[in-house]
Parts: C-alpha cells; structure tokens; sequence
C-alpha cells in the first residue's frame, strides 16, 4: 500500500533520530511525505534529505506564525525563483497562547507576504491556524488564487471545513493523531467531510499521543486505519483516495504503476 503523509518536518526527525532508514519502502508499503522547514539551515538539512529518497519527500518552507521570521522572506522567494520547494508552508495564524498573540503583528506580514508569493508563483500553501478562523475567512479572496489549500491539523469542525469550501478555496483539510486520542471536532470532519477533500499527516516528529515523546513518519499507517474505521470502510480502500487527493493538495505527478512521479526540477 502506499501512504501519504500530507505534513511533516523531515528535518527534525533526523534530528530526534525519528527518521526511518529509508521512507520510500518498508518491503511491504511505499510512503511519501509533504515536508515543512522553517529555517534557513533546517531547510538545508530537509534538502539533504530530499536528495537521498529519490523524490518520497516533497518540500515546503515557511515562516511558521509561532516564529515569523520575515528575514527569510527572500530566500523563500529564491527557492520558489529556482523550484526547489513544491510549495509555501507553514503559514498562518496561532493565536493559542498570549505569547503568539503579541506577535500578531508579524503573524499578519508572514501571511500576506505568503500569499503574495504563492499566489504569484502558483503554487500551494499549507496553513496553521489556531484560533484565528475570521482570518481565514477574511482573506478568502486571496486563497482562492491558490492553487491548492492544505488547513494542516484542522482544529476546527466540519461546519467551518464546509463553509470554506463554500468561499471557493481549493482546500483540503488535513488530521493526524488528534483523531486517535477522540478528538470529537477532527472525528466528525473526517466522518462527513467529502473523501475529495480529506488528507491524513502525522506532523512528525511532533503531534503526540499521552505517553509518547515523538511520533515517528511511518505512523502515518496507525492514522489511516483509524480514519478508515471513522469513515466504516477498509484503510486499504481509503489509499487510493487519499493518494489522489495528497497528489491534487502538492502538484505531483502520478506515474506509471503506483508510484508518485515528482518534478525533476525539485
């Protein structure tokens, strides 16, 4: 089977020494992953990483809203200049704690500085939003210039989730072990929200259960069997779907067979 991993941070895997030896195959299963950096030497780390599983992982770099570093505006632009990103990511608003919230400022120029790029490069983003919808919704004009949406750990319900898909963004919405740990809102998307618009992620190496430490890339397997039980339905029938949808989400390429084919510019 072949398991799409919407979010990661390849990077930070290596670092905790979550990485597995090799995530194209495990003998039995394939995997690729949607990979975010946030720093400029993280980046280079998650290139490295790239280079060495022949396209399994995609890459993004953002300027994350917990940490907006607008210095990096530029050399986000240089990759998209050069396409050696897929796309724009994290990006968004967190305004969970007071800390996030003093920041807003800098929140709001990292979002519209993302935006801009996106939109002019056409390619997608993926949004971390935490208690910030009304910005979504705000600023809906603006995605809907996107190629595609990823809302990464969705953290609201399906009336929120159908609402945006009604302002006209191409958007997927994406859930990693929240639903494990019977998270009602994240449950209840993936129940009622369309199979067309449904992507599973495991935000590795971070995104826990109570108990455990990290959470390791090829997780993502225990993510789709929970989806798949939510759904009633087998998780060897929710792949194909789900690789559809992770191929739409990234702008990847299906090849001959079950592969995913990837741009060899990237």
């Amino acid at each position: 089977m072949l398991f799409c991993d919407a979010h990661l941070h390849a990077a930070c895997c290596r670092e905790l020494e979550k990485e597995p030896s090799s995530y194209g195959s495990d003998g039995e299963n394939s995997y690729y992953g949607a990979s975010c950096a946030h720093f400029i030497e993280e980046f280079a780390r998650q290139k490295d990483i790239v280079g060495q599983n022949g396209g399994h992982i995609l890459p993004f770099f953002g300027m994350h809203p917990q940490l907006p570093l607008l210095e990096n505006a530029d050399f986000m632009e240089s990759l998209l200049q050069r396409k050696e990103i897929r796309g724009i990511g994290e990006t968004g608003f967190d305004l969970f704690t007071e800390e996030f919230k003093a920041n807003i400022q800098a929140q709001e120029e990292a979002w519209q500085t993302s935006l801009a790029l996106a939109a002019a490069y056409s390619v997608p983003a993926v949004v971390h939003d935490r208690k910030a919808l009304d910005h979504i919704f705000r600023d809906a004009g603006k995605l809907k210039a996107l190629p595609a949406v990823i809302f990464h750990s969705f953290a609201f319900g399906p009336r929120e989730a159908f609402s945006i898909l009604k302002h006209g963004i191409n958007a997927y919405f994406s859930f990693a072990k929240q639903i494990l740990n019977g998270n009602k809102k994240s449950r209840a998307c993936v129940q009622e929200l369309p199979l067309d618009r449904l992507l599973l992620e495991t935000d590795a190496p971070y995104q826990t259960l109570r108990g455990e430490e990290t959470t390791g890339p090829w997780e993502i397997r225990r993510v789709y069997e929970e989806a798949a039980a939510i759904r009633g339905t087998q998780f060897t029938e929710l792949c194909p779907a789900l690789q559809e949808n992770f191929m739409a989400a990234t702008g990847t390429a299906l090849a001959a067979g079950t592969a995913l084919a990837t741009d060899t510019s990237l």
